[in-house]
This record gives structure tokens, sequence and C-alpha cells, in this order.
């Protein structure tokens, strides 16, 4: 099934104008954005073979950051997952580079994801190495709403969602970084994209803060594994009853099936475009990625 999902259009180097008139059309399609941040610091100050030594001087060891916390492979509307406070150090040892040793094997350990944290607001250092762009200031208000660090482990996942605000999400280095207008910088990502239409077939949340969130508890590479996919379907499905399992694969079948569904393999220092009230899920590489993300209007 993945392999017929089409890729989004793909502009290598696009022109602030020319984001404005994409943005100004009637239906406005995601996009993969290669060579975006080309000249943003951290492709070559964030690195993952010094422990993100650059990011970690930034931010510093002590200080506490709310990460996600559940089984890997699983979103937030998990019953497992929750937000706990650690050691911005803490964090990376233990749940990013593996520095800490545990008696249980590595399959049975949580994933922890810093996920879309606001430290470029407190950290100018961070900020400085991802200087923002004119392409953030081309909606139709012309306003940056917010802009976000992600710091996820291996195969990293976030769940079907739309977002009231364009998003650009950038990737790094990687083992991996993102962008997400969506940008990334050290890593590979894999984002799926679906039309605003395509909610009858993701079955939403009927939690008050989650209405924005499919139930769909799965990435799409486990629901409809490929052979040689970086995303391997390695954990099992066992969990889970298989009628659970079928009708995922056929709510998304369908969704799918629709005008603008798309994927977008984010390598190292690419983007990828994702237009107001689209759907999207996200899933990391075989390795630690790093990310930034910008949501404006």
């Amino acid at each position: 099934m993945t392999s017929l999902i089409p890729s989004a259009r793909c502009i290598p180097r696009i022109t602030p104008s020319r984001l404005r008139e994409h943005l100004a059309t009637p239906s406005p399609r995601p996009l993969h954005l290669p060579g975006l941040i080309a000249a943003w610091p951290a492709l070559s100050q964030w690195r993952l073979s010094d422990q993100l030594r650059e990011i970690r001087n930034a931010v510093g060891e002590e200080r506490a950051v709310e990460v996600e916390l559940g089984r890997k492979g699983r979103g937030y509307l998990d019953p497992d997952w929750q937000r706990v406070n650690l050691g911005f150090g803490i964090f990376l040892d233990a749940f990013i580079f593996n520095m800490i040793p545990s008696s249980a094997p590595k399959s049975q350990l949580p994933s922890a994801y810093l996920a879309q944290s606001d430290l470029l607001d407190s950290c100018p250092q961070l900020a400085e190495a991802v200087p923002l762009l004119p392409h953030f200031y081309q909606g139709s208000e012309k306003s940056l709403y917010r802009r976000t660090v992600w710091i996820g482990p291996d195969k990293s996942f976030t769940p079907f969602h739309k977002d009231p605000y364009v998003g650009i999400y950038s990737q790094g280095e990687c083992q991996a970084v993102q962008l997400y207008a969506n940008v990334a910088v050290q890593g590979n990502k894999i984002f799926h994209v679906l039309p605003p239409e395509s909610a009858q077939h993701l079955s939403p949340s009927g939690l008050a803060r989650h209405t924005n969130t499919s139930q769909i508890p799965l990435p799409v590479s486990r629901i409809f594994p490929r052979a040689n996919s970086v995303f391997p379907n390695d954990d099992g499905l066992g969990d889970l009853p298989m009628n659970i399992i079928n009708t995922c694969r056929s709510q998304l079948e369908k969704a799918f099936a629709m005008d603008g569904a798309c994927e977008v393999y984010l390598k190292e220092g690419e983007s990828v475009l994702i237009p107001e009230g689209w759907w999207h899920a996200a899933e990391g590489g075989d390795g630690p990625g790093v990310g930034v993300g910008a949501w404006f209007r």
C-alpha cells in the first residue's frame, strides 16, 4: 500500500513570493521543500556524533524539560502515554543515546520524545542556529505563531492530527533533524498527509482536547509495512486485536485514495509544508532525530 501513496510535489528552492502564491490558491497542497534551510548553522552545529553538545550547552544539562513518555510506536492517545519532567541531560543520555544501562530488554523500555518544545524562546543560542525565514510570514495574516524544537529517538511517532495553522517541519542530521512548517535538521522522517475531508475515515477522538487527533493507534508503516523500509514492522502487533488492525487498514486505504493524499520522506536538511487543516502523521527513522517546526498564518 505505501508504495502506492504518491509523493508530495517537490520544489527544491522555493522563494518567499512563490510560497505566498502557493498558499493563496483556493486549496494549497503539501510540498516537499529540500534546500529551504540550507543556510541554517544548525545543520553543521547540531551533531548526533557529539551527543548534541551545542544543544546541551545552550539548554543546560540540569534544566527540566517536559517529554512525552510511552510505548514505542504509539501516540499520545495511548492509555500508557504521559508527560513527565526530566533533566535535559538525563533525557538525552537515557532515551536518545542509550548511555544509561538497563536490565530490561530495549523492546520493553518506554520511549521518550521532546515534542513541540518552546526552547527556542528561552535559549538565544539555539535560536541563532535556526534563524527565522521570510517564508514564515507568507500566510494570509503574515503572522508567525510559534516555533518548536523536536528531539526524538528512533521510530518516534506522532499520530494523524490537524492544526489550525500552516506548518513547516524541517529535518536535521541523524542518525536525524526535522522542519515543521515542517523542517528536519538531523536524520530522516516520513510524513503521511491527508486532506481535511479525510476526517470521515480517521475516527477523530471524542475527547475535548483531542478532537483534532485520529484514534488510529499505529504508524502507517506498521499497518502497511514495506520491504526494505527504514521503518520496519519488527515489533509486532500482537497486543492489538486483528479486527482493530483490519479496521485501521480499511480506513487508511479509503483516506489515501482521496485527492491530495501523499507522503513526504525527509532527509537531513529537508522540510515539508503542511497546509492549514490537513491531517498528518509523522514517523522517525532508524536513528534519533532533531527537528524544528514553525506554525504560521
